[in-house]
């Protein structure tokens, strides 16, 4: 007996984690492999040209970002004032809601009590069976409060949308300039985590074959 649950209780946590394993979504990486020119010169174009263009793209795109957000302020403003406007309309709408709720739980009980009704107005209780089959519609639940507009929430999704996003293609014109200077570059898409049997796995790294391995990241659409 013993046995047995101890067997069990191997089994139900093994069999819950193949269960989630199964279920979780693949997350997949571009691979990018970088080979180094053959030549001397080839190899000093990397350093002096694309490593030297790439580190000033990245400080002008950085200095861009900074640039960005220290002037947002007044989108932010813009955007929280609308925002407020409509949490207004909506806060004074649940009001009413609330008000026709708590009214339909006070006359609840009361058969002879009359009733409101949207769209119908005041009614008695024994046509408000037939109308909505039944008290409490169409406030069978009590209506969700809005949620009030958060500065800081609005500031940071503006952050992340006009400043984060931002054209900077330093990755790009590095990769452009590599292979001009006599280099290789190979992409492919892998596998880095929940793969399945059949899903390319990331080649491993060569370094003794002047090879160098970069994973990115796929956004989940």
């Amino acid at each position: 007996m013993n046995i047995r649950k101890n067997w069990l209780k191997w089994l139900l946590p093994s069999a819950a984690w193949v269960a989630l394993a199964g279920c979780a979504t693949p997350q997949y990486a571009t691979q990018t492999t970088f080979r180094a020119p053959l030549s001397v010169q080839g190899q000093s174009c990397v350093v002096h040209q694309c490593q030297k263009n790439l580190s000033q793209c990245q400080t002008t795109c950085a200095a861009t970002r900074e640039s960005c957000i220290a002037h947002i302020e007044p989108a932010v403003q813009q955007a929280y004032n609308e925002a407020q406007i409509r949490y207004d309309g909506a806060l004074r709408q649940y009001q009413t809601d609330r008000q026709f709720y708590d009214l339909d739980r006070a006359l609840r009980f009361s058969m002879m009590q009359p009733v409101f009704v949207p769209g119908r107005g005041w009614v008695y209780a024994p046509g408000y069976w037939g109308y909505g089959g039944g008290f409490g519609y169409p406030y069978d639940s009590p209506p969700e409060p809005p949620a009030p507009p958060s500065l800081n929430a609005i500031r940071q999704h503006l952050i992340s949308e006009r400043c984060d996003n931002a054209p900077c293609p330093c990755q790009q014109n590095y990769e452009q300039c590599y292979v001009g200077c006599g280099g290789g570059i190979q992409k492919s898409v892998v596998c880095i985590a929940n793969c399945k049997d059949s899903d390319p796995k990331p080649a491993p790294q060569a370094p003794e074959l002047g090879a160098q391995q970069t994973l990115t990241p796929l956004q989940a659409n």
